[in-house]
């Protein structure tokens, strides 16, 4: 079975949700504008930070596309919270719900999960 771990990978993941909705309305960093973190971390499953813009992956409790691909969306939200200068984008208030339950909404996913 192949790993989607690595960096490539799920850069790759990230690219394709930037072209799809809701993100291909939206102008995002592309993925060499990232730094990318591949780490092993049982308490992550993923982490925005801003300066750099850097996400981090944890592959501890995620190795599936559907997972990977969650978590990456997930992490893209906190991202474009805070390039619409939200004061709380690491938050996962009233907005990031909001952003959350539209992409569960159109990829079938539950909002929690998100």
């Amino acid at each position: 079975m192949t790993h989607l771990g690595t960096i490539e990978h799920v850069k790759a993941i990230y690219a394709l949700c930037c072209k799809l909705p809701p993100f291909d309305k939206i102008q995002m960093p592309t993925p060499s504008q990232i730094q990318w973190v591949i780490v092993h971390d049982h308490e992550l499953l993923g982490m925005y930070q801003p300066s750099p813009h850097t996400i981090t992956i944890s592959l501890a409790r995620q190795s599936h596309f559907d997972t990977i691909c969650r978590t990456v969306l997930h992490e893209m939200v906190h991202m474009l919270l805070y390039l619409q200068n939200k004061a709380n984008y690491e938050k996962h208030d009233k907005t990031f719900k909001k952003w959350t339950a539209k992409i569960a909404a159109i990829y079938g996913y539950d909002p929690k999960e998100l």
